[in-house]
């Protein structure tokens, strides 16, 4: 059994359209792996590739909340900075959050 993002584990699966979910609740877990996945290049080379600010990665690397984030919420990052990011890195978003990539039957994607 695995751990979920925000590393307790799950009893419940739910599969939903990647296209749907707006932003990923982050963790200093995955900071880590992201500051790993970086290597040596810099955090301002990353984030020109990637089209977002070098203080998102920063903020995402030390597991921090970002200045405009509520400091009441869990910190998150939007899917599309993620994927962003993923792509910058060449991997899959879906590898980075260690979450499998389910494809539709055909008979679930001709009612959908």
């Amino acid at each position: 059994m695995s751990t979920n993002a925000i590393g307790e584990l799950g009893n419940e699966l739910m599969i939903i359209d990647k296209s749907l979910i707006a932003s990923i609740r982050w963790n200093k877990e995955l900071g880590r792996k992201l500051k790993i996945l970086r290597g040596t290049e810099s955090m301002q080379s990353l984030a020109k590739r990637a089209g977002c600010a070098y203080q998102l990665i920063q903020h995402l690397e030390r597991g921090e909340y970002p200045e405009s984030s509520p400091r009441n919420s869990a910190p998150t990052v939007s899917t599309e900075k993620l994927e962003g990011i993923c792509q910058a890195l060449s991997i899959k978003i879906e590898d980075f959050l260690g979450c499998p990539l389910v494809k539709l039957p055909q008979k679930i994607q001709d009612f959908a």
